[in-house]
Parts: C-alpha cells; sequence; structure tokens
C-alpha cells in the first residue's frame, strides 16, 4: 500500500501538477486490467474532472467515478452487513419512544418519548453525529434519551441491522485483512466538513495498492478543524507534499481585496423573488456571452423556490445548464389516492373520505356511483352528526329512508381501516389486504421488498400514526427531476449548492439568494434554544474534541484524532466552515462575481430582508461603503430599469389579445355599470328552463354569485360550513315534526286538535332515534357522546315548544306540516312572468275549507319556523311615515323573508285568497307578521326575481373573504371587489332591489 497526500491551495493547482498526470498515467495502462477510481465529495468535482479530460481528448476508460455512498457499497460487497435506510431507522426509533411513554411513570421521560415518537428524525441526526463522531450513547446528559438511545441500539440489532458509522468502521477491519479492491485511488474534496467520513475515507485508502489523497490547505476561518483534518491524515499516512501554485495568489481574507477588479463585481436587488430569478438570468446570460467564461455557477443555500424559478427561466431562455440542484417530483405511487388513504386512515372521517373517493386512481365501486354514495354519506352524517366512517356505515345499512343507504354501505366495506396500534407483521398484513382491495399490486410488491427479512423481528406493538409514517415515507419518497435543458453534465452553467461548488476553478460565480434568512442555511434549527443552552452545547462539543484528539508524532502542533474516534461538528464549527467554503470559492473565480438578493422579505412581504454579512462583506470590498436600505433601493431601481420589460422566457410574452382580454375583464368588473358576462351573468338567455328552490332565491338577495355558480356552472362549495350543528338540530325537528303529523302522506292536512298527540308522538321519535344511535355505538365499541346527547336535548326541546304553540291555538281546524310544493310550483307574477321555485312549507294552518281552490281551503297561515338564532319580523318599531309593507320591503331587499313570501305566492297560485305570514324562532310566541297583501304588493320585487331566472343575470354582492364573522365560501378562485362598489352595481343591476332612502325614494 502506497498513499501519497498532497496539499493544494487551489483546484487549478491540484490538477495540473497532481490530477491530470494521475489520469494520464491511468490511460496509459488502460488495457492491462487495472481497478482504478476517483472517489469526489460531491458529483459536480467528478464532472469538472471528466469535462476537463474529454476537453483535452483523454480516455476514462477503466476508471470508475464513486461517491461516497457508492463507495461503502464496494468496499463492503460480501461483509454480510445490512445498513437499513434511514426511513427504517426512523420508524425502529419511534416504535422505541413509543414503548417508554407507554410504560414510564416519570412525567418527564414521559414528554421526552412523546417528542421523540412524534418527530424522531431530530433524534436519529443527533445520534448519528454521536455515532460517527466515536462516541457512545453514555456520552448523553439525560437519562430518559440515554436509555431510549440504549434500547433504539438494541432494537435495530435485533432487527439484523447494522448503523452505517459502524459499517464505515467494519469496512476498515475488512480491508485490512482482505486484498487491494483498487490498483489505484484517487481521493478529492474532502475535508473537515466530511469528518463523518474519515473511517470510511481512510477504508478506501487501505484499500487500494497506491492511493492518492489531495487535501486542501487549512485557511484562518477554520484552521484548527482544518489542521486536525490534515493532520490526521499525516499521522495515519505520512506527511504531505505542498503542490507548488501555478501563479503568485495570497488567499482572500475578509476585509481584503476581491480577486478580480471591482467592476467586474455586479450587484442585483430583486423586489420579490421572481424579479431576482429573471435578474439572476440575465446575469447569468452577461456572463456568459464574455469570451473569458469557461464555468459559470449558480449558487444557492438549498432547493427553494428561487433556484426553481431560475431552473425554469434557463430553460426558456435556451440556455443549457447542469442543475445541481433539481427539484422534488412525486414518485410513482404518490398519487391523490395514495395521499388521500393515508390521510383516511389517520383520520377515519368523512371530508378525507370524499378526497379518497374523488380520486381518479381510487375507482374500486361499481355498485354505486361516486356522486350517489357522496350525497347519500352526507345525508347520513346530517341526521347522525357523527363523523366516524364505520358508525355511518352501520347508519346507512339500517337506514331505510336513505335510498342508496344499503348499496352504499357494501361499497364501503371495500376500505380496509388498519388497527389503531398493532406489531408490524399485522399492520402489513392487513396493508396487503387493503392494497389488493384497491389493485395496488405494485405498491405492495415495493412495501413486500423493502421489509423482507426483517419485519417479524420488531415484536412490540406500536401506532397507527407511526406506521403510516413510515410507508409515506417509503412509498412517497420524492425523486430529483430536472428539465430538458437543465441535465447537461457538462455544460458552462452549472446550478449548484455552495457546498457541492468547492474544490473546482470557476471564471464567473453568482451567489443568489444572499438574504439573512436564507443564506447560509443551517442544518441545526436552535432558533428556539436560549444563548446559555447553545453556548453549553459547544462547550461540550469542544470537550468531545479535545477528548478525540491527541498530537501527532511530527511533535508540537501536530494533531490528529484517536483511533476509533472524529470530531463532532457542532453549529459552531458549521458556521466556521461555511465562512471558509465561501471564502474559497470566491478565490476561485477568475473572471466575474454576482451577487443577488430580495429587497423584502419573503415570509414577511411587508418588511425589507436584511442582506446577508456576505452580501455585505462582498459590496465593501468592491464598492468601499457599507450597505443601507437605502443602497438596497438604489440597487433595485437599478436592476429593474436595468431589466426593464426583458423576459428570459419568450414564452413569457404571451399573447396580447389574452393578455387584452384579461384587462378588459378585470377592468369591466370594476367599472360603475349593470353587470355584464364577466360578472355572474349570461351573455344571452339560458337555453333551457331553470327553477331555484324558495332557500336559493333567498341566498341569491345576500350571495348571488355563489348561486348562479351553481345552477349555471353546477359548481359549490363543502357543505362544511362550520355550521353542522344547526343544520343537524334543524333536520330532526322537521323530521320528528313531521312523522309526528303526516302518516307518511306529504300532502296532508290533520286535525289542530291533534296537537297533544302530536306532542306525544314528537318525545317517542326523539327517543326511539336516540336509542337507535346508541345501539350503532354500542355495536362499534363507542360511547355515545355527551354533547350529541346535549344536541339532541335541544333538538327535543325546540320541537316540542313549536308543537305546544300550536296546540294553544284556537280558530284553526287543521294544520299541514313539511308540505311540498310542485317540481316546480308556477307562480304568475304578472301577465307574461311566470316564477318557477320548488320547496317544502315547514308548517301550514288552514280554516274555511272549500273545493274551490286547489289547496282546499281559502284561508291559511303559513309558518316558516327556525330552529337556529334567526329571529322574526317585528312590526311594532315602524319608523315614522314607515308602513309594514314598506317594512316588509326593506326585509326582503336585505334577503330576510323571501323564503316565507315565496311560500305565500306559491300558496296563493294553489289557489288560497288570504294567507297570514310568521317567521317563528322557538323564543317567539306563534302570531302573525305579516299577510298576503304584503307580499302581492312587491310586484316589482317578483318581477326582477323572474328577470333573474330568464336572463340568468345574477351578479356580485357581499364580501369574498372577511377576517371576522362568517361569509359563504365560493367553490372558484375569485378576486373581491370593492363592497360598496359592488352595492351600486347591485342597484344598477337590479333597480328593484336597490335600498330605500330615508325619504322612501330608491
Amino acid at each position: 500500500m502506497a498513499v501519497s497526500l498532497y496539499l493544494m491551495s487551489s483546484p487549478e493547482d491540484a490538477w495540473e501538477n497532481v490530477a491530470r498526470p494521475w489520469f494520464e498515467r491511468i490511460a496509459s495502462r488502460a488495457l492491462q486490467n487495472q481497478a482504478a477510481a476517483v472517489v469526489t465529495a460531491s458529483r459536480r468535482q467528478a464532472y469538472f474532472f471528466r469535462g476537463r479530460l474529454l476537453a483535452q481528448g483523454k480516455s476514462l476508460f477503466g476508471v470508475k467515478f464513486l461517491s461516497p455512498p457508492q463507495l461503502r457499497e464496494v468496499l463492503l460487497r460480501g461483509c454480510g452487513l445490512h445498513v437499513p435506510l434511514r426511513e427504517h431507522l426512523r420508524l425502529l426509533l419511534a416504535v422505541t419512544a413509543e414503548e417508554f411513554a407507554n410504560r414510564s411513570g416519570d412525567d418527564q421521560t414521559l414528554l421526552i418519548a412523546k417528542s421523540v415518537a412524534r418527530d424522531p428524525n431530530r433524534f436519529l441526526r443527533a445520534l448519528d453525529e454521536l455515532r460517527a463522531a466515536g462516541w457512545s450513547f453514555d456520552e448523553i446528559d439525560s437519562i430518559g434519551l440515554r436509555e431510549i438511545a440504549a434500547r433504539f441500539e438494541k432494537q435495530v440489532r435485533e432487527c439484523g441491522f447494522t448503523f452505517v458509522q459502524d459499517a464505515n468502521r467494519a469496512a476498515l477491519v475488512y480491508a485490512r485483512k482482505s486484498q487491494p479492491l483498487f490498483t489505484d485511488l484517487l481521493l478529492f474534496g474532502f475535508d473537515a466538513a466530511h469528518w463523518s467520513l474519515w473511517p470510511l475515507l481512510h477504508s478506501a485508502t487501505v484499500s487500494a495498492a497506491g492511493a492518492t489523497v489531495m487535501l486542501s490547505d487549512p485557511r484562518d476561518e477554520a484552521r484548527e478543524l482544518d489542521e486536525t483534518w490534515v493532520g490526521t491524515w499525516e499521522d495515519t499516512f505520512g506527511a504531505a507534499e505542498v503542490i507548488p501554485a501555478a501563479k503568485t495568489a495570497s488567499p482572500v481574507l475578509l476585509g481584503e481585496s476581491l480577486p478580480v477588479a471591482p467592476s467586474e463585481v455586479h450587484f442585483v436587488i430583486g423586489r420579490d423573488t421572481t424579479q431576482q430569478a429573471r435578474a439572476i438570468v440575465a446575469l447569468a446570460a452577461k456572463f456568459v456571452a464574455d469570451p473569458r467564461c469557461e464555468r459559470l455557477g449558480i449558487l444557492f443555500s438549498g432547493p427553494g423556490a428561487l433556484p426553481r424559478l431560475v431552473a425554469t427561466f434557463l430553460e426558456s431562455a435556451g440556455i443549457a445548464h447542469n442543475d445541481g440542484i433539481a427539484h422534488l417530483a412525486p414518485s410513482a405511487f404518490d398519487d391523490d389516492a395514495w395521499r388521500s388513504w393515508l390521510e383516511l386512515q389517520e383520520a377515519p372521517r368523512l371530508k378525507p373520505l370524499f378526497r379518497f373517493l374523488r380520486a381518479p386512481e381510487a375507482q374500486i365501486f361499481d355498485g354505486i356511483s361516486i356522486s350517489q354514495l357522496e350525497d347519500t354519506l352526507r345525508r347520513a352524517y346530517n341526521n347522525l352528526l357523527i363523523d366516524d366512517i364505520e358508525l355511518l356505515i352501520d347508519y346507512c345499512e339500517s337506514s331505510p329512508e336513505l335510498r342508496h343507504g344499503n348499496a352504499a354501505a357494501r361499497e364501503l366495506e371495500k376500505i380496509r381501516f388498519l388497527p389503531q396500534s398493532a406489531a408490524l407483521t399485522e399492520f402489513l398484513s392487513q396493508t396487503r389486504t387493503a392494497f389488493l382491495t384497491l389493485r395496488w399490486k405494485e405498491r405492495w410488491n415495493e412495501l413486500e421488498r423493502l421489509s423482507r427479512n426483517w419485519n417479524d423481528r420488531l415484536a412490540p406493538k406500536f401506532s397507527k400514526t407511526s406506521y403510516l409514517r413510515w410507508l409515506q415515507e417509503l412509498l412517497g419518497a420524492p425523486s430529483l427531476q430536472r428539465d430538458d435543458l437543465g441535465a447537461h453534465t457538462y455544460a458552462r452553467v452549472h446550478l449548484l449548492t455552495y457546498a457541492e461548488a468547492q474544490g473546482q476553478p470557476w471564471s464567473h460565480l453568482i451567489f443568489g439568494g444572499l438574504n439573512d434568512e436564507t443564506w447560509p442555511a443551517s442544518d441545526t434549527e436552535l432558533a428556539f434554544s436560549r444563548d446559555e443552552q447553545v453556548e453549553e452545547l459547544n462547550r461540550e462539543n469542544k470537550t468531545l474534541n479535545r477528548r478525540a484528539s491527541k498530537r501527532g508524532r511530527q511533535g508540537e502542533g501536530h494533531w490528529s484524532v484517536r483511533e476509533g474516534k472524529t470530531l463532532l461538528i457542532g453549529p459552531n464549527e458549521q458556521r466556521q466552515i461555511r465562512k471558509r467554503q465561501l471564502l474559497n470559492l470566491v478565490e476561485s473565480v477568475s473572471a466575474g462575481i454576482g451577487a443577488t438578493a430580495s429587497l423584502y422579505s419573503e415570509a414577511t412581504p411587508s418588511r425589507i430582508a436584511n442582506p446577508s454579512e456576505f452580501f455585505s462583506w462582498l459590496y465593501f470590498n468592491a464598492c468601499g461603503r457599507g450597505v443601507s436600505q437605502q443602497t438596497l433601493h438604489i440597487l433595485e431601481e437599478k436592476t429593474r430599469s436595468w431589466l426593464k420589460d426583458w423576459s428570459p422566457v419568450d414564452a413569457q410574452k404571451v399573447d396580447s389579445i389574452s393578455v387584452g382580454r384579461t384587462q378588459y375583464a378585470f377592468d369591466a368588473r370594476r367599472q360603475l355599470r349593470p353587470a355584464g358576462e364577466y360578472e355572474f351573468a349570461l351573455r344571452s338567455s339560458p337555453d333551457q328552463e331553470i327553477s331555484l328552490s324558495v332557500t336559493d332565491w333567498q341566498r341569491a338577495l345576500r350571495s348571488p354569485a355563489i348561486i348562479w355558480m351553481k345552477v349555471f356552472l353546477g359548481v359549490e362549495a363543502d357543505a362544511d360550513d362550520g355550521d353542522a350543528w344547526a343544520f343537524a338540530v334543524g333536520q330532526w325537528v322537521h323530521r320528528w315534526l313531521a312523522d309526528s303529523v303526516r302518516d307518511g302522506d306529504e300532502r296532508k292536512f290533520v286535525d289542530v286538535n291533534r296537537a297533544n298527540e302530536i306532542r306525544e308522538r314528537i318525545w317517542t321519535q326523539a327517543r326511539e332515534f336516540r336509542e337507535r344511535i346508541a345501539t350503532l355505538c354500542t355495536h362499534r365499541d363507542r360511547v355515545l357522546p355527551d354533547w350529541w346527547r346535549s344536541g339532541w336535548s335541544n333538538a327535543l326541546y325546540i320541537a316540542d315548544s313549536l308543537a305546544a304553540k300550536v296546540s294553544d291555538l284556537h280558530g284553526w281546524s287543521e294544520m299541514a306540516v313539511e308540505w311540498s310544493l310542485g317540481d316546480p310550483t308556477l307562480i304568475q307574477v304578472n301577465q307574461n312572468a311566470t316564477l318557477r321555485v320548488r320547496g317544502r312549507i315547514d308548517l301550514i294552518l288552514a280554516r274555511q275549507k272549500s273545493k274551490q281552490p286547489q289547496i282546499g281551503y281559502e284561508d291559511l297561515w303559513v309558518v316558516d319556523y327556525k330552529t337556529g338564532r334567526q329571529r322574526g319580523f317585528n312590526l311594532k318599531e315602524l319608523r315614522k311615515k314607515d308602513t309594514p309593507k314598506r317594512k316588509f320591503r326593506r326585509q326582503l331587499i336585505e334577503g330576510r323573508g323571501v323564503q316565507l313570501a315565496l311560500y305565500a305566492l306559491a300558496v296563493h297560485a294553489l289557489g288560497a285568497q288570504r294567507a297570514q305570514l310568521t317567521l317563528l324562532s322557538p323564543a317567539e310566541q306563534l302570531e302573525p307578521q305579516f299577510d298576503l297583501g304584503a307580499v302581492l304588493a312587491q310586484n316589482d320585487f317578483w318581477v326582477e326575481l323572474h328577470r333573474m331566472q330568464e336572463t340568468g343575470v345574477f351578479g356580485m354582492l357581499g364580501a369574498v373573504h372577511a377576517d371576522f364573522g362568517f361569509v359563504p365560501q365560493y367553490p372558484l378562485a375569485t378576486l373581491p371587489i370593492d363592497i360598496d362598489l359592488l352595492q351600486e352595481k347591485w342597484a344598477l343591476t337590479h333597480p328593484a332591489f336597490a335600498p330605500e332612502t330615508r325619504e322612501g325614494t330608491k
């Protein structure tokens, strides 16, 4: 084993003096059955070597380029060790933490265990760092965490797994006993940021007959860490040879001049992320046009919106590039059905079930349509008011009033639900059944492959939450995806993180997103730690690192790590390494530098985002002055002026006709004129006759746009408006009253004197309903909730009080409840106008029976009772010179009483000559509030409703969103309009609905 160590001051020097001669030597022996390998810290460094060799016509035959994971796989081949996936480790740690949470009697340990079980990744990362440094879990201060870590380690070994850190050290033992795997090995790009890889790199060096290792010359920013890294290599393999510099250049230090002229340093500030991305691509185009441009790197702190936009703009501008950051794309298994199935298993409730049913990949139901199934479930929930899928299935199966109840129950049984807790083998068995039912054979094959040979060794039971998280991580793991022009490995333009850009020469570099909140990104979240805790962590890191270090064999000043140990890289050390990386990158530039940032914060757009320390340092060294907010504003104005209307995307210069139409529609909605075709109004009358329910007509006076979308587009917002409880109570009250009176006949009048009998039947109906629901809960090992019993009692009180009010009436002989109108009922509002309505009247009191009218009575009292908080009409408080008819008009314009008034018009159309009207609430007395004459007097109002029906011109009214209070939800995205302007446009569109002034004029 011959090992040569080299100390380089720049990647260009390393290439000219060591790397190129090494590749030439390998190429000269390409046909001698040799095994040569190059191991680089990142793929980009490998691409750099390949690009240089191809440019010079050098052969790559016989040379393998390996990343550290690939190197580990080669070294461990034949060892019989199984390194687990990170997903498996997170599951095992969560299972271990749940065990402690279930049996621990100590409150502090219980809280710690629950925290780890909820988010095992953070603690697992800390354990990885500790194991990589060669320390045992005894170094953990917290007793609870130490016990969890020890049990976790035992669990991993019982499953037949080996930690990756132990595998790296085992590879070293195996390499010392085996024949060399490589004839020649080149290690490049590794420094103190890669301390966790030291055992692996040591193993690789021992496994080579001849190894060449190029190390970076330590610099002041992280000198202690880098010197220990170099010292460890020298202590193990001998002294390093310093590579002579091709040109004399001193390293760049903070506060010193830059390697390029100040005129070659460009600063651009975008107002937001999109403008910054445009500026980056414009600057990249400027650099690419420079004859000196050989390699251009665009650097970011990590994945995010900015690098994604830059890659998209480069693609559209036709600039070939190598996108080293890429963007995440869903896996082949990650579709809508998969995500909704996971959500449904986590929370078997109605809304996740609906999302699962609507997923096109989950079409497993053949006995009933999805719309029928949804409608049946909504009806069942409105009656049951318990959002539990198993209870809803039982209710559907046992409810004769649900037309498709049995079919819905049979189809829903196809969905298998996982148990709340189980062993892994049981979970997998249940999952297999569920997947095969859903025809997800590929998913099951992949899951079986990844859990084979170890799933039966995980005996403890654990929660469904941990299992589902494991499933999601395994089968939903995203992959990296690039645009077509972003997959050019040897392109001049590269999109990289600053860590991957290390160890390569660059002609130009653009540092993107240089704001305090994004650059540099920190791997360790310490935002919620006190300063004292951060200092304590740093002290503990230094203590462990001192214990891991020893004096090297070269004497005083030579430091290395002890056998089996590495240095622990904490937040303080990471900060030093990042500073060193940034300055190394600046030093590697030969022609030009760009620095970009956003003017405003991405998280809080109204706040100016401070530039990072690195941006300020660059600006000071290039311009000789500091950065202020005024400077940022000036730079942003210059950037905007420089860009003007330039766009990297030719396709962004969209069809001017489309832009013009959009602008025209935008302006039309904001002009003071009647509603037109862009404002929830048809251009011409509808082809088919439409009829609205009386409820929809009442809503149309408050939210016309929502009703227009429902009628003409067939779209509605989800029914969950937060008032399901009030809706269910209303359903119960109306059903109990109806079932207690009509005996199945929807148009039957009964004797008012039976009111007391009806009250008794209401009590019987309510009790039977409660016992039925309680039986369903008992069958599923559920307990009927107290809140449900309380709501049931409230509904029974309301129904009984309404029946009692009817029993106290005198002078009325007959009554009917839930009287169904025709489908539709035709209301003649004038000689040429017929309004078509649908609905059901809550209560009709009748007297003066006659054969003349179709309804059978001449004198009626129409009652619309509300079970919620809506109050009836109050005619006692009239304004000066006010009349009941005028006040009723105001109520109609406000959208109150429209439903009741249409009921009155409907019974009038059926022949009733007199009708009294009451909007009744539980707290009010049953007494007349308006009469049919007040309704008939509003003829122009009903004519306007007819015009809406015939023309399809509704318009818009009210707010789209509200910070406080409730507003109806729009089913489609809708831009808001000023509320006062909407009121004026509403009056122009529908003059009959215009509110009256104090003088009584419109």
